[in-house]
Formats: C-alpha cells, structure tokens, sequence
C-alpha cells in the first residue's frame, strides 16, 4: 500500500511569507510512516528553496499536482483554488483556519468532504495539545518582535550600560497575559527596561490612564475571543498624556481594529503629542525563517498525535481532535461556525 501524502502549500495572501512545512521538518513526517510533497517555491518566501526540500527527502512538485496527489495538504493558512477546483473527497486540511471569519468557506469543505482541522484551535488547557498550539508558538515570536522593535523605535537605548549618562530609566508597559505579553516582557527586561505587566485588562480610569501615561513603551497583545473585535484598551486621551517619543505597538492591530484607539493594520503614525504608534498584527510574518520553523514543530506534533502505522486516525471522541476538528464526514463539527451558518442563512433566506 503506498504510503499517505502530506502536501505542503505554497501561500497565496499578501504579505505572507511562512511557510506550513521547513525542510529541517521533512524527515520527522517521514518517520511517520508518510510521503512528503511540496508545492514549488513554496519556501521561497523564507530564504527556503526547492534544492533543500530535495536534500531532506521530499519531493517537490506543481500547485496542481500537490492539490490532485495530497492526502493531506498543510499550510499557513487554507489554499486558494483556482477558479473550477475543488478539494478531493477525504481529502484532510490542517492550517491556522481562523472558521469563523468565513462560515460559508467551512460548508463548503464539509460539502466537499473535506476534514479540516485547525491549528489555532488546539485547547490551551490540554498539556497533549501544546506542542501543537500555532496560536501561543507564534504569539511568542510575536512579543519578541514586538519588544525589539518598540527598542528599535524608541529614541535612547534602553539599558544604561550603554548610555551610563542616560537621565532617566526607560519604563515599559505590557498589556495582557498570554504568550506574547510574557516574551515581550522577557525580552524588554533583558534590554535593559524597568517593565510592568497588566494582565487584568482594565476599563478606562485614571489608574490604567497613568500606567499608560508613564509609559515610554507600551506593548498591547490582547487579542480578543474568536468572532469578536478586539477591546480597546489605550485610548487617544492616555496616548495624550505620554512622552513625546514615546513608542506603541499594538501586536492585536487588524482589519477590526486593536488594542489602541485608532490603530491602522500594519502601519506606523504619529499621535498625540508625538508618540509612535505602530499597528503591528502580523509579526511573526517579518521573520518567516524562526515562524515557519516554529509552525513546523507544531504541524509535526498533531501528525503525531493523528498518524499510526501511516494511517490517519481522525477521532472526533478524542479531546484534543473534538476541540481543532472544524468538519468532518461531511459535517460542520464547530458549534460557533455552525450557529454562524445557521443564523446567516435565516437572515438571507437561503436552504
């Protein structure tokens, strides 16, 4: 029987450049017992070329001989087909699927047959499934960035051995508590900054007002419950009362808004009486080589956890699959999406 085949995606959105599989990663899923094929120049984006791919072992082929041969395709995120392609039935997807921005995508992967399972949605409570949660893995490449680059864009350096006339200590603020708020507190300290941490999220108020407002760096990483924008939490008014050159960066920024009032996506503004503000939602993206890599593991850890003897078991009994499982068996197992579904489908009057 010949073995099973994991197809890796090369990325279609803009300003993507990881990568779901590294060569480094090839030989692990060949243990498995499985074959690996990989879309040509998928890497490219990561300094990752064809030629290693084909020194770890795998193969490498076209976009439509990858969607056509794969029994399992992984990525970043889903690929884009052409126009009149479709998945093949029991084909499996794995990939950061973020199901419920596009409830109508996930009917039709049902539809299609497709199982697709979500590598944002491994439980963070299960100790089984943290070496394959991509959501904490990348959020602390995401809080190193975000320390560095707050460094990078603050005026003075921030430890005083290198500047011993420095006038003053440089004082950070961390906003939230998971894996991005803990590395960006690490690595600022490690710089040199005096840093406090608020993982409460408060409400507006005079205190969070002048946390904030004494603040040379602030780094925001609440990043809100999935289907939901995120909470504001640094408005125009405590931006108005910090230093100017002082430094945001808002690591929760996207198209629903952020942490900080007025944050654009991906941008950099002056406001206030001159603070950079920088709406910074897709750090791990500016150093694709350590992502990709980290994304790797995390792709490795749930074939794993799905492959025995070459064979895939999808278990949807099992906790770890019940929680990442989005559909399955022609079915949309995500309660969330399938509420979503069901209450737009009401709304547009549709079967």
């Amino acid at each position: 029987m010949a073995p099973m085949i994991v197809g890796v995606c090369g990325e279609n959105a803009p300003g993507e450049r990881r990568v779901a599989l590294v060569p480094d990663a090839v030989g692990a899923v060949q243990a498995l017992g499985l074959e690996v094929l990989v879309e040509s120049g998928a890497g490219a984006a990561s300094w990752l070329p064809d030629l290693l791919y084909r020194q770890s072992g795998a193969r490498v082929a076209t976009r439509d001989e990858l969607l056509h041969r794969a029994d399992i395709l992984v990525g970043v995120r889903p690929p884009a087909f052409p126009a009149g392609r479709r998945f093949r039935h029991g084909q499996v997807l794995i990939a950061l699927l973020d199901p419920l921005r596009v409830p109508f995508d996930v009917r039709r992967w049902a539809d299609e047959g497709v199982t697709a399972i979500g590598l944002d949605l491994a439980p963070d409570t299960s100790v089984l499934a943290r070496p394959m949660d991509a959501v904490a893995s990348q959020d602390r490449l995401a809080g190193y960035k975000a320390a560095l680059l707050a460094a990078d864009r603050f005026g003075h350096p921030l430890s005083g051995t290198v500047v011993p006339a420095a006038p003053r200590e440089v004082r950070a603020v961390v906003l939230g508590s998971g894996a991005a708020a803990r590395q960006a507190a690490d690595t600022l300290r490690r710089l040199g900054a005096t840093v406090a941490v608020d993982d409460s999220a408060p409400p507006y108020g005079p205190r969070f007002s002048g946390l904030v407002a004494g603040a040379d760096i602030v780094i925001t990483t609440v990043r809100p419950r999935r289907g939901l924008r995120p909470r504001v939490l640094v408005t125009a008014r405590a931006m108005a009362g910090m230093r100017p050159g002082s430094v945001i960066i808002d690591t929760a920024a996207g198209p629903d808004g952020g942490n900080v009032e007025g944050v654009l996506p991906e941008s950099t503004m002056t406001v206030g009486p001159g603070v950079t503000l920088i709406g910074a939602g897709r750090l791990p993206e500016r150093i694709p080589q350590a992502a990709s890599a980290t994304y790797a593991r995390n792709v490795t850890a749930l074939l794993g956890h799905l492959v025995r003897d070459g064979a895939l078991l999808i278990d949807p009994a099992d906790p770890v699959q019940a929680a990442m499982l989005v559909t399955h068996g022609n079915m949309v197992l995500h309660k969330g999406v399938w509420q979503l579904i069901v209450e737009q489908t009401a709304v547009a009057g549709l079967p």
